[in-house]
């Protein structure tokens, strides 16, 4: 028999609690807290000092906030490796949909049907389509769907096994490691971890964020993650149809931004729940929290984070600058004309209004001129090239640029003292042509956050 230590008993017991009450009034929210161990865009709290603002208030265990484009904004802890329970089900529809087709039909075995805990309500006999067992999987967080989907996807990968289940598990591991989550094991579909199904099987908060956003980028996944008809049709053994009403898991879909997610809880994991959100600035990020005590905790923890990544979204000028030319347009910078000696032409932005939404602690922004050589006759609103806006080295927007004055091509005597020039400047040794001049530089973004 396996001994409990002592610590982890009484917070096992104290989970159990939580989870008595989860169908009646929710428990009181836990204490929040900031670690100084905790990260903010590669940096802890103590190496890179933060105003308590900057810092989101968080009572979870293991926490990241990752972008679309695997941006990492926050995390806590996130890469211990502990239970995510039900979170494993996105890997299980991730192979599902990988291994099989919309137009399957499986039918749910003994072993499905008599999983327990979380159900979708299916019996043993039950034929519904592989989509009517994902959404089984999904919504209610099936233990009885994971059970059925992966004897059925087992099969599929490899017919000649007399062991479909194993295989779907196998699977499982290796598209783990395909996607670079080393920290992750599965030995189950569903993520139980007590009764029978305890082991050796974990991942960690970045693992998970890796999983849900690889999952997002399919079409099938997303639409099912965000389904918002919580009810399926089966065909019994006794080839009568059923309609079972199930019960949404996710309680914050379709608010504050959430486009879905994944919950999670057993007495050993707590709670957690992995979340895609989209605000009208800042674009799609993954939030997960793992370790949460109880249902209103994981949603206050889930939804802090989504809002301090999103209040600290700022959309950033893309050509700041005090100077001005023309009728009062930005000046951006002064282009040397190349078939002049010593003119430039004023520079300024195609659309100066225009703005990039940037996350305001993700470090130093830098502002990059790509130039267009300018020759012959150049007129107002000539295309002169981009103005590029990084932030830490990466670029988060662009902009074209524009020229803002006409300035004609040297001819005849002009023509003739730009070579005269030209030649006095070769033989001192100085440029042929004007320098470029750039007027715009970046404002700290952190400023604009607090304005």
């Amino acid at each position: 028999m396996r001994t409990i230590p002592v610590a982890r008993h009484r917070a096992r017991l104290a989970a159990a609690i939580a989870f008595s009450l989860i169908l009646g009034a929710a428990p009181a929210a836990s204490f929040a807290e900031m670690r100084d161990t905790d990260i903010i865009c590669g940096a802890t709290y103590t190496e890179d000092v933060r105003e308590t603002e900057d810092r989101p208030d968080l009572a979870c265990q293991e926490a990241i906030v990752m972008g679309k484009n695997g941006t990492v904004y926050f995390e806590r802890d996130a890469d211990k490796e502990v239970k995510i329970a039900s979170i494993t089900k996105v890997m299980t529809a991730i192979v599902t949909l990988e291994n099989t087709d919309a137009s399957d039909e499986l039918t749910v075995d003994h072993r499905a049907a008599t999983v327990g805990q979380s159900s979708a309500d299916l019996r043993e006999g039950d034929v519904l389509t592989r989509d009517e067992a994902l959404k089984a999987l999904m919504i209610p967080s099936g233990n009885d769907a994971a059970m059925a989907l992966a004897t059925f996807t087992g099969s599929k990968i490899d017919p000649a096994s007399d062991d479909p289940y194993q295989v779907f598990i196998d699977a499982m591991n290796a598209k783990a490691q395909e996607l670079g989550m080393e920290h992750s094991v599965f030995s189950n579909p569903h993520g139980l971890d007590f009764d029978g199904w305890e082991g050796d099987f974990h991942s960690t908060a970045r693992d998970v964020a890796t999983m849900f956003a690889y999952a997002m980028d399919n079409a099938e996944f997303r639409a099912l993650t965000c389904d918002d008809n919580p009810q399926i049709t089966v065909t019994g053994a006794d080839g009568a149809e059923r309609t079972i009403d199930m019960i949404e898991r996710n309680k914050i879909l379709g608010q504050e931004g959430n486009i879905g997610g994944k919950t999670g809880g057993t007495y050993e994991a707590l709670q957690c729940f992995v979340g895609a959100f989209q605000r009208d600035a800042g674009g799609e990020i993954y939030t997960v929290t793992l370790g949460s005590e109880g249902d209103e905790q994981r949603w206050a923890d889930t939804l802090a984070l989504a809002n301090w990544y999103y209040d600290h979204v700022v959309p950033y000028p893309v050509a700041p600058t005090t100077r001005t030319c023309g009728e009062g347009m930005p000046l951006v910078a002064r282009a040397p004309h190349a078939d002049w000696s010593d003119k430039t032409v004023d520079i300024t932005a195609e659309h100066p209004e225009q703005t990039v939404d940037l996350f305001s602690l993700a470090g130093d922004v830098e502002l990059e001129l790509d130039l267009n050589e300018l020759h012959g006759d150049v007129r107002e609103g000539d295309a002169a090239g981009t103005i590029r806006v990084m932030q830490d080295g990466t670029e988060v927007g662009r902009a074209p640029l524009v020229c803002a004055e006409n300035l004609d091509a040297p001819s005849g005597f002009d023509w003739v003292m730009v070579q005269i020039d030209r030649l006095f400047r070769l033989v001192s040794g100085r440029p042929a042509q004007a320098e470029v001049r750039q007027y715009a530089e970046p404002v700290n973004a952190h400023d604009l956050d607090m304005a």
